[in-house]
Parts: structure tokens; C-alpha cells; sequence
């Protein structure tokens, strides 16, 4: 079951690490690095989302295995500055790769996409903050790949 439970972990590690393609946004599209905004049940790809900021910053880095297995521990605001209730925000990722299955907290993941989780509401001004772990010495490159918007 371990052996399972790590190949599952694995493969999502994988998928969520690797490049972005186009994604469903309703009837259309989105093409990579563009947000699919779902703004009362119309929906639109947009290259810039501007309803929601996404910032990171490291807050501990280190290695295991005499230097060769270098950690960065990111903590990541998500913050509403539109004028709407945010439903739902999908998180697309570049560059992640967690250390283990532990190493992502206050966040939903689901089918290799990071979502806000389901409790999560953000009024305008909002934030919603979560943590994560990556092998290596940076961030990865979080962007906003979907949102709802009421």
C-alpha cells in the first residue's frame, strides 16, 4: 500500500511539475499561461487575471545529503484585489516539484491542479495563505489558471 500510495504521490509530483498545455475554459480554450475567468456562468481567456495576485515568498532553505538535495519552503498568499467574491481559484504550476506527500499544505490538490480549498471563500481583500516545499533552491512559477468570480 506504501508502494502505491508513493507511485500516486509520484506521478502527481510529475504532472503538476510538468509544462502547462491549453486547458477547458466553458466552450473555449485557454491557451498556456492564460486565465480562464468564469465571471456569471460567461467565460473568457484572459492573459493577465487581475482579480487575484499570487506572491511567494521562501521562507527557509536547505539541503540533506551533505549539500546535494537542496529545499526551498515557500509560503504563497493568494489575495482577491478585484471587487467580487471569489468562488474558485486553479492554481497552474511550472517548476514544482515537492519533496514528499506532505510537502503542501492549506490547499486543495485535485487531478494535478491546486485549488483553493472547497470551505474558502475570498471577499474583495481577502487573502488565503498555504505552504509548500520544493526540491531545489527556488519557487516554482504559480499562475492563475481558472478563477469564478461572483
Amino acid at each position: 500500500m506504501k508502494f502505491l500510495t508513493a507511485l500516486l504521490f509520484a506521478l502527481i509530483a510529475i504532472s503538476i511539475s510538468s509544462a502547462v498545455a491549453d486547458h477547458q475554459c466553458g466552450v473555449h480554450r485557454c491557451p498556456d499561461m492564460h486565465a480562464c475567468v468564469c465571471e456569471a456562468g460567461v467565460f473568457r481567456c484572459v492573459y493577465r487575471c487581475d482579480d487575484v495576485i499570487i506572491s511567494q515568498t521562501v521562507t527557509r532553505r536547505w539541503a540533506d545529503n551533505s549539500g546535494a538535495s537542496p529545499f526551498a519552503q515557500v509560503e504563497v498568499t493568494v489575495k482577491n484585489v478585484g471587487h467580487r467574491m471569489v468562488k474558485d481559484v486553479t492554481i497552474g504550476t511550472i517548476g514544482m516539484n515537492l519533496k514528499d506527500n506532505n510537502a503542501i499544505w492549506g490547499i486543495s490538490v485535485e487531478d494535478c491542479d491546486i485549488h483553493l480549498p472547497s470551505y474558502v471563500d475570498l471577499a474583495p481583500h481577502q487573502t488565503h495563505t498555504f505552504g509548500y516545499i520544493n526540491k531545489g533552491h527556488d519557487a516554482a512559477h504559480l499562475f492563475v489558471k481558472n478563477i469564478n468570480l461572483h
